[in-house]
């Protein structure tokens, strides 16, 4: 087998703002199409990842028309591209069904997605398909969920390789995320392994030591010192001089030989992502009398421990799904809840990356997407299964128009969509 130096070629469904494409970027994807349901998802993926298409499109009916039309063609002679069929698609489509959290409401449309998933991805072509999936699809009571899809993959001359549980920490996130990863491929390909471990949050001999909150936070200027973050999100200030390793790489001052991604142009003098929150007196007395790495006896908020890792940032959900706000941690320092740029941290999502301007909207963006670190560990065993071997492009490219991060330009994305 020949081992191709190019890089792959990615669709990401359920793409959200694009935690995965990033992770999968990083291993050497070139992310040409975003699929996302949600106007706001897919307006901060077309931002960020502006050399490919982002597409606003329910995934419950067949959209692998509109996928492959949004594929690059006749700019390249290489066969698979102008055939516009991508070597991966990933994603994570929601299940409430088998969540932990939530309803677990078995009527609820969204439970199809999974099944819609394999289906694009057998329509599409891929040679190999990552899904994402809380651990819970793994119980004995969930059984049935793989094994239609193992039967749907069959049928269509695809495998699936056992599932497996990922821990964010293990790959260098400053973060206790849990998340399974089903990795199928086409019969004619090999299949994926799962990666191993790179780091541990306790002290190994083998193993790089997992950041600690207080590496996360390194470098960040404390929002509490621009009075501007009360009413908007983002403050020109002095570029700080970080001396971890991890906080290095967030202000991407590190040379990461691991990280194939595109280099984009952005002002490290800008702090982003940062408005801040307003708190009543009571609550800040309860934060302060938070021990770090306890929780709040009333709104049950984390106080982050500056020595440990930050429990899984949650989600909470939309309006049309019973508008649950996440329960954002409380930052280390006890007097307030941490800012979406402190989350993107915990998160491993480099400091270029914005999200939308709305800080509920971001914070969802953040608790629903994987973090990219972890994203690419496991984009690295896909290009390994896929016997290809890129580089890091030479070139760095323009992020997109600001405009798409607020509310005015989202609505106008839904009502296009």
């Amino acid at each position: 087998m020949t081992t191709h130096t190019r890089r792959g070629v990615l669709v990401d469904t359920f793409a959200g703002f694009g935690g995965l494409s990033l992770g999968m970027e990083q291993a050497g994807f070139d992310v040409q199409v975003g699929v996302d349901v949600e106007p706001v998802n897919a307006s901060t993926h077309e931002y960020l990842f502006n050399y490919g298409k982002s597409l606003c499109l329910d995934l419950h009916k067949d959209q692998s028309k509109a996928i492959r039309r949004a594929m690059p063609s006749g700019t390249d002679v290489d066969a698979i591209t102008l055939g516009r069929t991508p070597e991966a698609v990933v994603g994570g489509p929601p299940c409430t069904a088998i969540s932990s959290i939530g309803r677990r409401d078995p009527n609820d449309e969204r439970n199809k997605l999974m099944a819609s998933f394999i289906e694009h991805g057998i329509r599409l072509e891929a040679k190999i398909m990552v899904m994402e999936q809380v651990p819970t699809i793994l119980q004995k009571q969930n059984e049935r969920y793989l094994d239609n899809i193992r039967e749907t993959l069959r049928k269509a001359g695809y495998s699936l390789v056992d599932p497996r549980v990922l821990r964010a920490v293990d790959f260098g996130v400053p973060q206790r995320r849990e998340r399974v990863f089903l990795f199928c491929h086409r019969d004619d390909i090999t299949a994926p392994t799962y990666p191993e471990p790179t780091h541990s949050a306790d002290p190994d001999f083998l193993l790089k030591q997992t950041p600690t909150v207080r590496d996360a936070f390194d470098g960040l200027p404390d929002a509490d010192d621009f009075d501007e973050l009360w009413s908007r999100s983002w403050v020109d200030t002095m570029p700080q001089h970080p001396t971890s390793w991890y906080g290095r790489m967030m202000m991407g001052l590190e040379n990461d030989p691991e990280d194939l991604s595109y280099r984009r142009n952005w002002r490290r003098d800008r702090l982003t992502c940062s408005q801040r929150t307003q708190h009543e007196a009571a609550s800040i007395e309860r934060f302060m009398a938070t021990a770090p790495g306890g929780s709040e006896r009333i709104s049950r908020r984390h106080r982050l421990d500056p020595h440990g890792q930050a429990l899984t940032l949650r989600a909470g959900s939309n309006a049309e799904h019973g508008s649950f706000t996440a329960v954002v941690p409380i930052h280390s320092k006890g007097s307030r809840v941490i800012t979406v740029r402190e989350g993107c941290r915990l998160h491993s999502v480099p400091d270029w990356v914005r999200l939308c301007d709305s800080k509920i909207a971001a914070l969802r963006q953040l608790g629903n997407s994987v973090p990219p670190l972890l994203g690419r560990a496991v984009g690295r065993q896909v290009m390994k299964a896929l016997d290809l071997a890129p580089a890091a492009p030479v070139e760095a490219i323009d992020l997109g128009d600001e405009k798409l991060l607020s509310n005015t330009s989202i609505r106008s994305i839904a009502k296009a969509a």
